[in-house]
């Protein structure tokens, strides 16, 4: 079985509970949806991170392999589970894949989705992402899924 490669996170725990960023952490946003964009966006920018937004899975995998090989990675990725030309969970498999075959550090990837089914999540976790948000986006979720991320392995 493969371990999974520890990363440095970008965040620390304030004593009041708060993530503050110890770096601005780089941060990819799929999201077609130009309302859901702009909420990520802007709630990642109020907790440190730079954001950059792609409207689809194929200019995810596409931005996401850009950074990595020019030595500047994401340390996170929100990923819109339903979106045109490649969706959310092939994007995921094709990213995972890429990280198995490279080596090097395991992107923390969170789903983005609507859908509460049982099976979307099973769906969500088998390609690889490593939790789930529901839509629409809120902060307390959002800050309380990047803690949970940095006690995992891939966020140590």
């Amino acid at each position: 079985m493969r371990q999974p490669v520890r990363r440095r996170s970008c965040h620390t725990i304030s004593s009041a509970g708060r993530r503050a960023p110890r770096r601005r952490c780089r941060s990819l946003v799929a999201e077609d949806n130009e309302i859901n964009a702009l909420l990520a966006r802007s709630l990642l920018a109020k907790l440190g991170h730079r954001t950059t937004v792609v409207q689809n899975g194929a200019e995810a995998i596409a931005a996401w392999s850009a950074a990595r090989e020019a030595g500047a990675p994401y340390d996170l990725v929100l990923m819109d589970v339903q979106m045109p030309e490649l969706d959310g969970i092939e994007a995921s498999r094709r990213m995972r894949a890429i990280e198995t075959q490279a080596g090097g550090a395991r992107t923390p990837i969170l789903a983005l989705t609507a859908n509460a089914f049982a099976e979307d999540r099973e769906a969500c976790r088998a390609a690889g992402m490593d939790d789930i948000l529901m839509k629409p986006l809120d902060r307390d979720r959002l800050v309380q899924a990047l803690a949970t991320m940095r006690h995992s392995p891939v966020a140590a």
